[in-house]
């Protein structure tokens, strides 16, 4: 059967409500999903405090722009960690190897994980994108979408390529979290911010820089993140084939 037939509406949706299922029987990964929402609400309602306060305290106008490209990745790394938490279950409990034998095989429920990530952390970017990024360009935001799921797809498939357990994929986490605030380093001064560059979500930051500020002409920006990121992304599915089941 080929990978693609998981995707089939009927055999996807089966495989969608049994993760939701195990989803809302633990309440660790149940909250994770909940909170992926919320990045974009509170940088959205609480903009007008949060510049107000670094203007009084720092001098710092607009500091709320700052943290847009952070709003928008730690929802990926979220339901990246969830997918990830789940892949990580089925391959110690065995699942992946009785999965192997069924039509689905190994091959399509991988495609499943990996395309559900992606279509989660397309919809809540969508749903960011009019909250605290309406100022971004349509084509640009659908460029900063795919890499921020490509990002989301990579923090789910981190923990079952590297860690060898659970309690390893919880400790990996606590690390993985860190490049949610890589974009960050893109409001430095060059040349420093780019030896950041070799963290793919540092430029999710750099192509959301203000316009007044130096940077790498678009195209170029573009360019390095969809490679970083194909790479990264590439290179995590490597590893994941020698450990799953």
């Amino acid at each position: 059967m080929s990978t693609l037939a998981v995707f089939a509406p009927r055999r996807f949706l089966r495989l969608l409500a049994g993760d939701a299922l195990n989803v809302s029987r633990d309440p660790m990964l149940l909250f994770a999903i909940a909170m992926s929402l919320a990045p974009a609400a509170a940088l959205y309602f609480g903009k007008p405090a949060i510049d107000a306060a670094a203007l009084s305290a720092f001098g710092v106008a607009s500091l709320s722009a700052y943290l847009v490209p952070v709003a928008l990745l730690i929802p990926a790394s979220l339901v990246g960690w969830v997918s990830g938490f789940l892949l990580l279950e089925d391959r110690d409990e065995g699942t992946l190897l009785a999965i192997d034998v069924t039509p689905v095989g190994k091959s399509g429920f991988l495609a499943y994980r990996v395309g559900i990530t992606a279509l989660v952390s397309l919809a809540i970017t969508a749903y960011a994108w009019p909250l605290i990024a309406p100022h971004v360009a349509t084509g640009t935001m659908v460029l900063l979408s795919l890499l921020i799921a490509a990002d989301a797809v990579a923090s789910a498939v981190v923990l079952p390529a590297i860690a060898r357990n659970k309690v390893e994929g919880l400790a990996l986490t606590k690390l993985t979290n860190i490049v949610s605030i890589a974009p960050l380093i893109a409001f430095l001064p060059t040349p420093f911010r780019y030896f950041a560059g070799v963290v793919p979500t540092y430029w999710i930051g750099e192509l959301l820089l203000p316009v007044s500020s130096p940077a790498l002409p678009f195209a170029v920006t573009a360019t390095l993140a969809i490679v970083l990121h194909i790479a990264t992304v590439a290179g995590l599915f490597t590893l994941l084939r020698r450990r799953a089941g």
